[in-house]
């Protein structure tokens, strides 16, 4: 079980919602709202988000999820001619690039799959914002002791709210209204979200038009308005003084509704699916008779938004409209597997160092290291095995005709080729019994095993041995050379020119042996 909080960082509050998650179900334990005082935005953001985190209810949660706050966030409808995930990682960068008014290197970007055909494109939803703001959000967290697992775009959130419903064919928006933001998401239940943005405008909207209306501040304008504001039929049964402060906020509506319309109409063209109703969600929600006004607006079925059954048990339903961002927020940090949303702007500088994408991307790495060094290692065995098979085969080759032409048979074995060319019979019993293979094999078994050393030739006649290799140091030469002088045969030792190798962490060197047995000497001196 984990316990996920979703972080809705509003303009006009803040709201945190707890959930307790298992691989069943999830349900809400704990829920708060924080609104912001007057001043500089970042300041109040701070001084609020410490109030709601300080609630004991809402401690040590194992994850946290928010939504990039403000208008800050541009979101951009791409479409890609392949539906390829490597190669939609490879192009994107290009494609956001042409877009922005500004250098790549400043933003940070990520993309979700609206859509896929395959054989025939992805349609993606696009969020930049620019690093210094991601960069300054992510301090603040980190100062009030929040570390997110995932940023996303407030609209995308609603992707898992989406998958929680039934599957159905039909399209629905999700229109969130916040104080100075408007989110909008569309997509089909049991699907996810198609599209997705946010724009200016919302409840202040109102609250200014309902100032200019009667002529109030518009700090007294809003507290009228949450106290008393209605619309259609809700201000209606308020009177005069009602109906003339819904038709003030009918004018105020007339920014979203613009925004909406066109929306709607994009999405609809891109899709082939209209829309075929509206959910609203978002602090302006709440105002009696709002759903009723839009849907006169817009023509479509429109309905508040709550929180599905058995979720909302320690939840007003006045208050889950308010909540339903954050509510998203937490399901979109149980959310796993293919169906997740994609969609998290912390990548890159700003990953979340616990987070399995950021350790995925670092065991790759090592895996592509260790993939592309054990296929060298398989590659030079079977180099190095070919060499030595061919090699062999030559000795072979070499060893028969030796054989053939002194024994009359072919023989390839090298220790039964040897005793036959020894015995007393053979052709060869007058021969010295010390040959240059002899020798070599006498040389290279006085070599101690603990010295590295490469011979790069050898020459070997019946009287000399010339020697050239490469080992790590000159008393690993001495070493060397000590070792052979101590054979019977090989009278003397010279060290020739030592020379450091190209790369400098070697040595070369050149001995020459002067060979001399006792039955050499003797067969020498009876001839």
């Amino acid at each position: 079980m984990a316990r996920i909080l979703g972080l809705d960082l509003g303009s006009h509050s803040v709201k945190g919602l707890l959930i307790d998650t298992n691989a069943r179900s999830s349900a809400v334990k704990a829920w708060a709202e924080v609104r912001r005082a007057e001043g500089e935005r970042q300041e109040t953001l701070r001084t609020a988000l410490r109030e709601l985190l300080g609630r004991p209810e809402l401690s040590n949660p194992d994850h946290v999820v928010v939504a990039l706050p403000g208008p800050s966030l541009v979101t951009h409808q791409l479409a890609l001619p392949f539906s390829d995930p490597k190669r939609i990682d490879a192009t994107i960068s290009f494609e956001v690039a042409s877009q922005l008014p500004f250098d790549l290197e400043e933003a940070v970007f990520d993309y979700q799959v609206a859509s896929q055909v395959k054989d025939k494109g992805s349609e993606l939803l696009v969020g930049v914002v620019r690093r210094q703001e991601l960069a300054t959000l992510m301090a603040l967290l980190n100062e009030l002791g929040v570390d997110p697992r995932v940023v996303t775009h407030p609209g995308i959130t609603y992707q898992n709210l989406l998958l929680q419903q039934e599957v159905s064919d039909e399209a629905v928006a999700i229109v969130d209204i916040g104080h100075e933001r408007t989110t909008l998401a569309i997509g089909r239940p049991g699907v996810g979200v198609e599209f997705a943005r946010t724009f200016s405008g919302g409840g202040v909207n109102l609250s200014r038009a309902l100032a200019t209306e009667f002529q109030t501040p518009l700090q007294e304008a809003h507290h009228w308005k949450e106290a008393h504001g209605a619309l259609a039929s809700a201000a209606q049964a308020q009177g005069p003084e009602g109906e003339r402060a819904a038709t003030a906020f009918v004018r105020g509506l007339q920014p979203v509704l613009r925004e909406l319309r066109p929306s709607f109409k994009s999405f609809t063209a891109r899709a082939r699916r209209p829309v075929s109703a509206v959910l609203l969600c978002g602090g302006t929600a709440r105002m009696p008779g709002l759903a009723e006004q839009l849907g006169k607006d817009l023509g479509l079925p429109t309905r508040v938004l709550t929180l599905p059954f058995g979720a909302s048990a320690n939840l007003p339903e006045a208050e889950q409209p308010v909540a339903m961002q954050a509510y998203s927020l937490a399901l979109r940090g149980q959310a796993s597997g293919a169906k997740a949303p994609r969609f998290n702007l912390r990548r890159g500088e700003f990953a979340f160092k616990g987070d399995y994408d950021y350790l995925k991307d670092k065991v790759g790495l090592l895996a592509s290291f260790a993939a592309t060094l054990l296929l060298l290692l398989i590659a030079s065995g079977v180099v190095r095995n070919s060499v030595l098979a061919r090699r062999e085969a030559q000795v072979d080759r070499v060893l028969c005709d030796v054989t053939q032409r002194i024994l009359g048979s072919c023989e390839k074995n090298y220790d039964i080729a040897l005793n036959r060319l020894k015995g007393v019979e053979s052709p060869t019993s007058a021969l010295p019994k010390m040959s240059a293979v002899n020798l070599l094999a006498e040389m290279t078994q006085r070599v101690p095993a603990d010295v590295p050393v490469t011979f790069d030739r050898i020459d070997i006649d019946l009287e000399r041995i010339s020697v050239r290799g490469v080992t790590d140091s000159s008393k690993q030469i001495d070493t060397i050379a000590a070792a052979i002088r101590g054979h019977r045969c090989f009278k003397e030792v010279k060290e020739g020119k030592v020379e450091k190798t190209r790369e400098g962490n070697k040595v070369s060197f050149r001995l020459d042996i002067q060979v001399q047995c006792d039955d050499q000497a003797q067969a020498s001196r009876e001839g």
